[in-house]
This record gives C-alpha cells, sequence and structure tokens, in this order.
C-alpha cells in the first residue's frame, strides 16, 4: 500500500508522536521511512538584533538531532533516509514528496512555528490543501 512515507518533523512533542507513527506504518508495509526537517526561511526576528547566520545553524543543530532521533528510535527493519532542508516547510515538503514519490506524509497537527493556525498549524493546514498525496494527521494524543 505505501512504499514511501514521508514523516515531517521540528522535534515537537507532536512531531515525535507523528515520527513513532510513521515508523509504525513504515514498518508494517515495508515502506521507506524519509525524515525531513525544513529551516524556515520567513523571518520571524528582528535581523539587527539576531545573526540570521547564528539562528541558521542553531536550526540546522535542531534538525540534525530530530532527525537522528527517528533514526535511533526506528528498528532495524526499516530504512530510513533523512534530509534537512531551507524554506518554507509546506513548499519544501510538497516539492519532496513529488521528486521522491511519497505514497503518505505523516504530520503532527501543530509544530513549532510562529506562524499559528487555529486548528492546524500552518504547515499541516497547507499540506492538507495540496491534496498532493494522503496525509495523517496526528493529534496531540497520538492518534
Amino acid at each position: 500500500m505505501y512504499d514511501r512515507i514521508l514523516v515531517a518533523t521540528d522535534g515537537s512533542d507532536n512531531a515525535q508522536r507523528a515520527s513513532r507513527q510513521a515508523l509504525d506504518l513504515a514498518r508494517k508495509y515495508g515502506a521507506e521511512l524519509h525524515a525531513v526537517y525544513v529551516i524556515e526561511t520567513r523571518t520571524g526576528y528582528d535581523n539587527a538584533i539576531v545573526d540570521p547566520d547564528t539562528v541558521r545553524q542553531n536550526l540546522r543543530e535542531d534538525g540534525e538531532q530530530a532527525l537522528g532521533d527517528i533514526e535511533t528510535e526506528g528498528p532495524p527493519d526499516v530504512s530510513v533516509v533523512t534530509s534537512i532542508r531551507e524554506g518554507i516547510p509546506y513548499e519544501e515538503l510538497l516539492a519532496y514528496v513529488e521528486d521522491r514519490e511519497i505514497d503518505l506524509v505523516v504530520v503532527g497537527a501543530k509544530g513549532r512555528s510562529a506562524f499559528k493556525t487555529i486548528l492546524l498549524g500552518s504547515t499541516t493546514e497547507e499540506l492538507l490543501r495540496a491534496g498532493q498525496v494522503p496525509v495523517l494527521v496526528v493529534d496531540s494524543t497520538g492518534g
């Protein structure tokens, strides 16, 4: 049913729950799991106060940690491919879906972003709107 599953992570609690769900699905279907962390390029801070290069490096380190956690948590029979991308999260994820012929995207209902909507995170909402691929949204209780 699924050959390639993408889990989008930002290291948040919801993303960690989504990662566990994605790992379970990958094991169940014998699918390759793609774990992607996107460094947000839209700035939500004052460039005169905070050095953008420092912020980008800190976010890259956060991404490496989040992706490393998924690799460590995954069972040995699940192939995990990791990627750190830069840009607008939903655009980068949709491009990855198309490039890698992803069959299913697993995301948390909300992430860490300061760009929030009332019911869902903006990235999750945009992925659902795109209708490019089925999207499994994991809520704060993990289901």
